[in-house]
């Protein structure tokens, strides 16, 4: 597992599930549908940036793990949509207050 905490952009369906991203020039595919769940933030390391006052809305983020692969391991050609042997496991984080996406982990 590493720990990466860098902002991506995500694709999302119309239950705002992701089912894509870009990460450092590499666009990805998620391959199975997505787990949520939602956690408490680090707000000790955060509490600095946060305005007093503000709720309990602060303190939680909404969290996902995909399953993806490159595009570029896609092969349409062979009619599996890829090689399993490339998919693998990401922790993505998103912001509802401004709507922004983090990649925070990778399963390899």
């Amino acid at each position: 597992m590493r720990r990466i905490d860098e902002s991506i952009s995500v694709l999302v369906n119309q239950n705002t599930e992701p089912i894509g991203f870009s990460w450092r020039g590499q666009s990805y595919v998620v391959r199975q549908r997505p787990s949520r769940w939602f956690a408490r933030k680090e707000w000790w390391v955060e509490s600095a940036r946060v305005q007093r006052g503000i709720g309990a809305g602060s303190l939680e983020v909404e969290m996902w793990r995909v399953l993806a692969m490159p595009v570029s391991a896609l092969d349409l050609s062979s009619g599996d949509g890829g090689n399993l042997q490339t998919l693998t496991q990401f922790q993505l984080i998103h912001n509802n207050d401004n709507h922004s996406w983090r990649l925070e982990r990778i399963f390899d």
